[in-house]
């Protein structure tokens, strides 16, 4: 089977633990150095556990994984609640005020 160079096998199987797999993502997509969406860190994590373990974990067919890691695909939140699923996350979606300024 072909594996990326960025395939790390010891980290396809550290991912399988939901408390670092959960500790890794908020991680990169709170970072405040280079912070990442949630679809740039799944794409980063998944890229590092390879396309076939990934797609196992979240019980995902490999081609909707590919098309997701290739950018074909813009997950909705179901498919990304789904993905996150395994590692104890969900989207959540924020709304809040914003107040405009009056002009003088």
């Amino acid at each position: 089977m072909y594996r990326s160079n960025s395939y790390d096998e010891t980290f396809s199987k550290e991912m399988r633990n939901p408390e670092f797999a959960q500790q890794y993502l908020l991680e990169l997509i709170s970072n405040e150095d280079e912070p990442m969406t949630i679809e740039e860190a799944l794409r980063f994590a998944i890229r590092r556990m390879g396309t076939s373990d990934f797609a196992k974990l979240v019980k995902e067919q490999k081609q909707t994984v590919d098309k997701f890691l290739k950018g074909e695909r813009h997950p909705k939140q179901e498919t990304l609640d789904k993905f996150l699923r395994p590692f104890g996350l969900k989207t959540v979606l924020n709304v809040k005020v914003v107040t405009k300024k009056r002009a003088a």
